[in-house]
């Protein structure tokens, strides 16, 4: 009698990473497809409201004359040329694009993608249940390393084109080992910002129940009073932030805050990894002088650990000026990336299962998304009544849409089709009909519809490739 020897190590991590992808996939993706829209939200929010990408701006007095009244204003930067002003932190009602001074609509439905990708519009609780798909994607970038540890020389090979199954066994195992450090910052980074969050708030709810901000505020640390106060020429905001650029012209000024006869500029440091939160200086008006900083390197280790998970998170560079557009980029990339290894994880766990209820759930919902972007892309510029629940509504037609069909790959056709056809609908509309001038929205609505046709029918043509000879190797794939 023949004894069955367990399975080894690495074929339980196999199996453990398949199981863990079909499982959570569908939500890494929608978390990776609204992190993408997401890091160009400032873009499409200005698109949007049909007003200029990039320009020179208006000189900074002009700017703060729009709305003189508020306490606090988020200064424009070339990447996002918009002055916003708040009442109050969180509470930010008016925007004006700094190149024409032309009023921006904050809410504007390209937000919405965003508030799905922070915390699925359930709040802080979403926020918290969103980080924890993080540690699910560490799981997978573990598992996945280990399985392809003897294969890592293939990332300097494009993936094989003999079959579809291979191209994209080979696609998913090449963008993996691309992507590794990327995908690792992703996971750690997104877990660790909603664990941040919530264990920040619950010790302010326990340490300080009536006033919970105040660890936040121990976090930021205290003002530390300038050994030689800075003189200002005036005793206006618009003075006080040129001589700060004179005299400290490492630091870039992002946000003022009003308190009282006094001013606080947030900003950030060359070299130096932080938000306007944690970098800031106080400018006394009554007396025309910077009279204390905010530093966080004089913060402890831990501490600017918790301060660097934000702009690593979300891809704010600025803190290496000459650089940021490079990693921007980058990062963006490195998004999309993610999202097309999650996409092709998917695709390859369908492959054997086209009519089942399982494969028809994760293209509809997958697919779903992709679709309701696209119309929403395309609808936009023409109607501007819309709601979130038209979005939704979308999704959720395609999605029962794909479970109706018996077959899984067709519903996936449909929705590459159509997405395309609707990205090349919004570049046409946008460039031949739009009073903008060429963007990179425009770009990237050129280069996803193409994409989406290229992929539509590069597949369709790799699928009907006779199979001839292979490799073992290519055997164990595709069999």
């Amino acid at each position: 009698m023949k004894h069955k020897h367990p399975p080894s190590l690495v074929r339980r991590l196999d199996q453990l990473h398949r199981s863990a992808g079909a499982l959570f996939g569908v939500f890494l993706f929608v978390i990776f497809f609204t992190g993408c829209w997401s890091l160009g939200s400032d873009a499409l929010r200005l698109w949007g409201n049909t007003v200029p990408l990039s320009g020179e701006l208006l000189p900074l007095e002009q700017l703060l004359a729009l709305q003189p009244s508020a306490t606090m204003i988020q200064l424009p930067e070339q990447h996002n040329p918009v002055i916003t002003f708040c009442q109050s932190m969180g509470r930010c009602e008016l925007s004006y694009s700094a190149i024409n001074g032309e009023l921006v609509v904050l809410d504007s439905p390209t937000m919405w993608l965003v508030t799905l990708h922070k915390n699925l519009f359930m709040g802080f609780p979403g926020r918290i249940f969103i980080s924890l798909f993080g540690f699910a994607l560490v799981v997978l970038l573990i598992t996945g390393l280990v399985i392809q540890r003897r294969r890592i020389a293939t990332m300097l090979h494009l993936p094989r084109t003999t079959h579809l199954k291979v191209w994209l066994h080979d696609l998913h195992s090449w963008l993996g080992l691309w992507c590794y450090p990327w995908l690792v910052l992703f996971a750690f980074t997104g877990a660790l910002s909603g664990l941040g969050a919530l264990g920040t708030v619950s010790l302010g709810e326990r340490a300080a129940p009536d006033n919970p901000h105040i660890i936040m505020k121990a976090l930021m640390g205290e003002f530390e009073p300038l050994t030689t106060p800075v003189p200002v020429a005036e005793s206006s905001i618009i003075a006080a932030v040129s001589t700060l650029q004179q005299t400290v012209p490492s630091f870039l000024p992002q946000t003022l805050f009003k308190q009282g006869d006094t001013w606080v500029i947030g900003g950030v440091r060359n070299g130096q990894l932080s938000t306007s939160n944690f970098e800031q200086y106080q400018f006394d008006s009554k007396h025309r002088q910077l009279v204390a900083v905010r530093d966080s390197a004089q913060q402890g280790s831990w501490t600017r650990a918790f301060i660097a998970i934000q702009p690593l998170h979300y891809g704010q560079y600025q803190w290496l000026p000459k650089i940021s557009d490079t990693l921007s980029y980058l990062h963006f990339i490195a998004g999309m990336s993610g999202l097309i290894l999650v996409s092709v994880g998917l695709a390859m766990w369908c492959w054997k299962r086209m009519h089942s209820l399982a494969a028809r759930f994760i293209v509809g919902c997958c697919g779903g998304l992709l679709l309701s972007a696209c119309v929403l892309l395309a609808v936009m510029p023409w109607f501007t009544a819309l709601l979130p629940i038209h979005f939704f509504m979308v999704w959720g037609i395609a999605c029962i849409a794909s479970l109706l069909c018996k077959n899984a790959q067709l519903s996936l056709m449909v929705s590459l089709f159509l997405s395309a056809i609707l990205l090349l609908f919004a570049f046409i509309a946008s460039y031949l009909f739009g009073s903008l001038p060429f963007s990179r929205i425009n770009l990237v609505l050129l280069c996803g519809g193409l994409g989406l046709l290229f992929i539509l029918f590069g597949c369709r043509k790799l699928s009907c490739t006779a199979k001839r000879a292979r490799s073992e190797y290519e055997r164990s794939i595709t069999k």
